[in-house]
Formats: structure tokens, sequence, C-alpha cells
């Protein structure tokens, strides 16, 4: 009989909170690691060769089967079936979970030697296992290689994206072949009328479409009047209006260039005064633009709104009105001078050259100088953060600084050390870039308002000390917890600021 997790964890301390938490995550490591290793010896004591000669003539006996990719050993089938009986999976499910194990161990080698150490959860890197299974035994060594010095510093949406450019360098004809199949998949669906009367549009589109289109959405969404209606509704009714494209049009057109339709265009389409239609008009009763034209026109109405529409016209600002698309992509110097490479795109991911000129090949395009990061912005003496500092920081540190954090939108630059006014003896130059990080939100509330401390002791690498004195290190690499000692204490106080 189990004694109730619940009951086990009540009357404790928040320290002694955090300290079993942490053991229990370790615990956990360690267990589902163990596991692995308990796999693969499984795996080596039921190898192919074990099979006796005898076993191998039966009908329906025992044969080699290969659960791993490229490079990997035979096992037992029929002992494949106990193992997984014994881990509490099905057939299907415990022979894939032997493959991935042993393309860890003979395929990834250096993956392995931190799950055998337990630096690293055995998920991540049996998933990293998938991802790469398609690939060569000298290939796969090439994205273990890559991957190493991350695997168990960063989080796992860091590592997954480090590992697909890593496949996509080692592998980019099959990347470019997969993106061109792909296409086959693309199309629009629409269901059936639910039981509330509504329907439902589905697609599939290729990324730069999908976020360009939900780009209109949103801007169309934006203009429209809020009346109460959540974002969500606001959305659903401009993806509607889509369908209509002049008012659409017209709603875009008024955002973005709000003079179109000025009050002497409201005018101009009004009724043409007059109580009886078929009374002659008197000139000055007429709009100025009908008043130069020939005595036979009897449509006033028609003609002023046609005047009005061709004032409108000629009024057009193209450049306002025609919709633009920003994409932007890290490419490597090298890369522009060879024709191939690696692009990382926000929102989409690592691909190849090839797919993202694809992309372009169908958008008007604007090359935006990239900014140089080896000449970084002067500090200024204002709290207030410049553009040029922002967008410096935007390429230079994507993501954010907070230990695991995986964020990289939306982000939030922290003054790492508290600005002080010039009047409060604050020095000059306080808002530069080594003293800015990059933090999501609630991180950069948390060390506003939840008794978090930072530190940077140099641009790219931060020193966090939590509520309860826990300290982490995070710098491009990765996380890495110092802990509450001796050396947790000496890195904080060789942190400190010098002003």
């Amino acid at each position: 009989m189990f004694e109730s997790l619940e009951l086990r964890v009540a009357g404790y301390g928040t320290d002694d909170i955090l300290k079993a938490a942490k053991a229990a995550v370790r615990a956990r490591l360690e267990a589902e690691n163990e596991l692995i290793a308990w796999t693969a010896a499984w795996a080596d004591a039921n190898s192919a060769d074990s099979i006796h000669p005898d076993e191998l003539r039966l009908l329906g006996g025992p044969k080699g089967v290969r659960p791993g990719g490229d490079g990997t050993p035979e096992v037992n089938d029929l002992a494949l079936v106990e193992l997984a009986v014994a881990i509490k999976k099905g057939e299907f499910a415990g022979t894939r979970f032997v493959g991935e194990v042993l393309d860890v161990r003979h395929r990834l080698p250096l993956l392995w030697e931190k799950v055998m150490g337990c630096e690293v959860e055995g998920w991540q890197t049996r998933s990293i296992a998938r991802m790469t299974h398609h690939l060569t035994v000298a290939q796969a060594g090439q994205v273990d290689a890559d991957l190493a010095g991350f695997a168990g510093l960063v989080g796992f949406s860091k590592l997954r994206d480090r590992a697909e450019a890593a496949i996509a360098r080692v592998d980019a004809e099959r990347v470019e072949r997969v993106a061109a199949e792909r296409k086959s998949e693309l199309g629009v669906w629409l269901s059936q009328t639910s039981d509330e009367g509504l329907k439902s549009l589905f697609a599939r589109l290729e990324p730069a479409a999908a976020i360009r289109l939900y780009a209109r959405i949103q801007e169309l969404a934006d203009a429209l009047p809020a009346d109460g209606r959540t974002p969500d509704e606001r959305r659903a009714e401009a993806l509607g209006l889509l369908g209509n494209e002049l008012e659409a049009t017209r709603i875009l057109a008024a955002a973005r260039q709000p003079d179109l339709f000025a009050e002497e265009f409201a005018a101009a389409v009004q009724p043409v005064a007059g109580e009886d239609p078929d009374e002659p008009v008197e000139e000055s009763e007429l709009h100025q633009s009908l008043r130069d034209q020939p005595a036979m026109i009897t449509d006033a109405d028609l003609l002023v709104f046609k005047a009005a529409v061709e004032k409108l016209v000629a009024g057009l600002d193209p450049s306002l009105l025609l919709p633009t698309s920003t994409l932007v992509v890290h490419i490597a110097a090298e890369s522009l001078e060879t024709g191939s490479g690696i692009c990382r795109v926000p929102g989409i991911g690592p691909t190849t050259m090839g797919v993202v000129k694809d992309w372009l090949g169908h958008d008007r395009v604007n090359v935006v100088p990239v900014v140089d990061l080896n000449d970084p912005p002067a500090p200024v003496d204002a709290y207030e953060i410049p553009d040029r500092h922002r967008r410096y920081l935007r390429f230079a540190r994507p993501g954010s600084s907070f230990p695991w954090s995986t964020a990289t939108g939306n982000l939030e630059l922290d003054h790492t050390v508290p600005y002080r006014s010039m009047g409060e003896g604050g020095p000059p130059g306080q808002t530069g870039i080594d003293a800015l990080a990059p933090l999501a939100r609630r991180e950069h509330r948390a060390v506003t308002h939840g008794g978090w401390r930072r530190r940077q002791p140099e641009p790219g690498t931060m020193i966090f000390r939590s509520p309860h004195g826990d300290t982490q290190l995070t710098n491009y690499s990765g996380t890495f917890d110092l802990g509450r000692g001796t050396f947790a204490r000496a890195i904080w106080a060789a942190a400190a600021p010098t002003h």
C-alpha cells in the first residue's frame, strides 16, 4: 500500500519544497535513463547471434530483426515481445523504443555518453534518434557532434531546432525534395455544419503563405470595431470578409490611408439636392464635379458617384495599399557566397536556401541591410531604449536570457542594473547593449517584482539568483545550475557591477 503522495508532501516549507522538487526531477531522469541502459543490455543479451541454429529452422521461430537504423545490430524479435510486456508497452511501441535506444547508442555516441552520465533526459535523445533515423551513420554522427555541447543545457525546443538545422545541413537535397513533395498535401477544406450552425474551414499552406495570410487577417481584424468582441471573434469576421474582396479592400484602405475617405468624398456620394427627381436641377444645387457636364446628362446621382470614385482612385497611394510581407531570414555570409546553406526563419525554423528561394519567388522582395553585430550602438543616458538598440539585440540575442526559457517572440528588454536617474546620482550611459537583456513578459516581471536578482558580467552571459538562493548561469550554450554553495556565491560576487 503506497502512502498518498498528497499526504507525503504536506507540511513542508517553501525551501524544502523546492529542494524536494529538484530531487524528484533528478530521480525521474536517473530512472528514465537507467531504463534505457537496461534496454540496451537486453538487446545485447538477445542479439540475433544468440539465436540457436535449431531455433532458426523452426517454422515461426525467432529471427533477427533490426529495430534501429543503419549501423545498429539485429535483435531476437521474440525477445522484443517479452521486453515490451515488462516495460508495459505494446509490441509495436516496445520495438520502436528499442530501435530508438540502439540508434542513440550506435549512431549518436556523444549523446549516448550524456545519457549514461544522466546529463540529458533520455526522451530528448530518443526524439533526436527518430529525427535522424533516415540518415546514414556518418550523417548522424555529424548531427551528434553538433548537438552534444547543447543537449541537457537548453530546452528541448531549442535542441530540436538545432537538430533540424544540422539535419538540413547534412541532407539538404532530401529536405528540398520533401518540401517539393509536400506541395501535393496543400489544400483547403470545409467541414459540415455543426449542431450549433457553424462551419469550420481548414487549410494546409506553405509556412510563409500561412503566416502572410494570418497577418492579413489580423490586420483586417484590428481595423474592425471591437464592440465588446474577443480577438478570436474579430479574426473570424475578418476571415469571412476576405470572401467580399471589395468590402475588405475598403476597410484596409481606410485603415492604411485614412485621408482617402475624407469628408469631401462622403459629401460627393450623397444624393443630389432636389426633392422631386423628375424636376430639373438648378446648377447651384449640383455638386461641383458636375457643373461642367453636358446638358443631356440626366442621371446626376450616378455621375456624382462616378466622379467621386475617380477622385478616390486618383488619390490612392499604392505603396500604402498594396499588401506587403516581411520575411526575416538569418543566413551565414558564406552561404550567400556558395549559394547553399541553412536559413533560420523566425516562426518557421531552420530550412535550406532552396526552400526559402521558392518562398521568395512568389512575393515582392525588399532586401533590408543586415545589422553589423560587430558595431553595437553607443549607450545613451535616457531610460527609454532606442529602436536601434532594440533592433540590434533582436538579431544579436533572439531568445530570452532567463534560465531554461524557450521564448523567442515579444521579448522585453530588461535593464540588468536598475536604472537611476542623473538626479539620483546615476552614471551616464546606463542604457547600452551591455546593460540590457531580453526577457519574456512574465520573466521580466519576476526579476522586477518577484524577488529574482540578475547580473550580466558580459554581453550574452547572465547570472540569475532565485528568491530562495539558487544560482543559474545562462549564455548561448544554455543554462548551468550552479546551486547555492561557495562556488555559486563566488560567481555571483564576481559578476557584481562596478558602478
